[in-house]
Formats: C-alpha cells, structure tokens, sequence
C-alpha cells in the first residue's frame, strides 16, 4: 500500500481515509481534479492528482483548511504552543487556550486570527473532535500530542495543487468549471442510516441530494457516492431503490473510533456501507 496516503488535515467523524485507502484509491488516481461537495477532512481532495473544490456547510471547517494559504500559519501555531504550554501540553494550559479561542470566537467565529489556535485545540482535544456549542469550541482535553508535520504536509499539498474551499452547499458548486471527462465529484453526505444526525439532516435533504446527483449524472457528469444502506438496524430504503440504476460497489466496515477512549461505545459490526457510481 501506498505510504504517501494523506490522512486529511484533521481528525473528523466520517473521515474517509480508511475507505479511500482500502477501496477508492485506485479509481480516484486516474481523475485530474476531484472536487468533494462534503469536504469534511477533505482525505479525497488532497489526495488528488491537481486537486479541486471543496465545500462544506461548516465554516469552521473550511476555516481551518484555508488558514494554509498563510504563510504564517506553522510560526502562529508553533508560537501559540509555546506560550499555552511552555513545559508540555497538560489540561490548564489546554483549558486556557479554549477560553482564549472562545472569547474571540464568540466575536467574529473563526478567522484568520484565530484559526492557529483552532488547529491546536483540534489536535489536543478529546478524540481530536472538532465541535461547538453556541459558546464556542466545547471539547475536553484529550491525550494526543500535537502534529505540526501533519499541517505542514497539507499547506505543502495546497501550494503544489489547483486547491480552492468554499463555505456553503453542495448545490454551490460551480459545474461550469468541471470537466466532464477529467473530473470527478465525490459525494459522502451525512447518512440517514447512521448513529447520528449530522446538523438535522433528514430523508428530505437526502431526496433531494439525490435528484442533485441524478442532475449530475443526465449532465454527464462523473460522481461517487459514499453511504450506507444499514446502520444499527436503520436502513435507509430510497437509497437502495435509488441506487438500482447505478454502479453499486460493497463495503464490509467496523465503525470503532470511540471505542479505543470510551468503553460504553461498542463497536459496531452491522454497517452495510457502499459506494455508488455513475461509471
């Protein structure tokens, strides 16, 4: 396997690494430009041969990936490490670092000003999770040490590739500017059948995904889709029958990421997750 795999930017619920490593590879690889309309870590993006589009409806998110465009961005982190853990990173100065981000981002949310810090409490927290409340960032100390090498490699990606991030819909995505036969859309929305329900999505945002690709697809446009028909008993119905007129491609998963921190999360072994295509 291939040992240049980027893992995405930042540790994220849903991230695609696994499945891009062990099933997706292969046929992204031979795309010029592959534009993820829910970029989340963007694992599909920065793997790309000359990079792409991402959008995410999460500003934060799309914060922290165009905070590498700085070229200050690797001196504020390192300097903001320094000064919030001068003997090593421990929970008071992590605590303090949250309060500090919150202050300002309860102003002006997350801005170039303060997105070095966001890098920081998304590394350092809990599980590396990246949530908020309306107070701001919300997540506990965790155990990982800091990564610097791991934002250093994306700003790398973004300066050798044709990278842009977007703050907005999946519909926002200019189709203009794709090519039809270089280019590849890579869909992986929140799933109906799922443990959780990514900011309210429902089986109308769904429905109406599915019509967008269907769009896609009359208008020759090439896409994957990634999903699952069955989760903890749920099963997502449309997609299946939806799912007949295109490329159908299985996947056996275990969803186990908590598992390792929480004793109370079990792994789950009844996921039936696949991937769907036009081509």
């Amino acid at each position: 396997m291939d040992e240049n795999i980027i893992k995405g930017l930042f540790s994220y619920s849903g991230n695609k690494y696994k499945i891009y490593k062990s099933h997706l590879i292969d046929i992204i690889k031979k795309f010029d430009k592959v534009h993820e309309i829910f970029l989340g870590s963007g694992v599909c993006l920065y793997n790309s041969n000359r990079g792409g589009i991402g959008i995410d409806i999460d500003s934060n998110i799309i914060s922290l990936h165009n905070s590498l465009f700085d070229e200050n961005l690797i001196p504020k982190i390192k300097d903001t490490y320094n000064s919030y853990f001068p003997n090593g990173r421990n929970k008071d100065g992590y605590m303090n670092l949250r309060k500090d981000f919150n202050k300002s981002y309860i102003i002006k949310g997350t801005n170039l000003d303060n997105v070095h810090m966001l890098h920081l409490l998304g590394q350092l927290s809990f599980n590396s999770l990246l949530r908020f409340s309306k107070n701001g960032f919300n997540v506990p100390f965790g155990m990982k040490e800091i990564d610097i090498s791991r934002i250093e490699l994306h700003q790398k990606i973004i300066n050798s590739k044709d990278i842009k991030f977007i703050s907005g819909n999946y519909f926002d995505l200019d189709l203009s500017i794709i090519n039809k036969e270089n280019d590849l859309i890579y869909i992986d929305p929140p799933y109906i059948a799922s443990k959780f329900q990514y900011r309210g999505w429902n089986i109308k945002d769904d429905i109406l995904l599915l019509e967008y690709i269907d769009e896609l697809n009359k208008n020759n446009y090439k896409f994957i889709l990634s999903n699952t028909f069955k989760h903890r008993n749920v099963i997502n119905e449309h997609l299946i029958s939806w799912s007949n007129k295109y490329n159908l491609k299985n996947i056996n998963t275990t969803y186990n990421s908590w598992t390792a921190s929480v004793r109370s999360v079990k792994t789950e072994k009844n996921t039936h997750e696949v991937i769907i295509s036009n081509f």
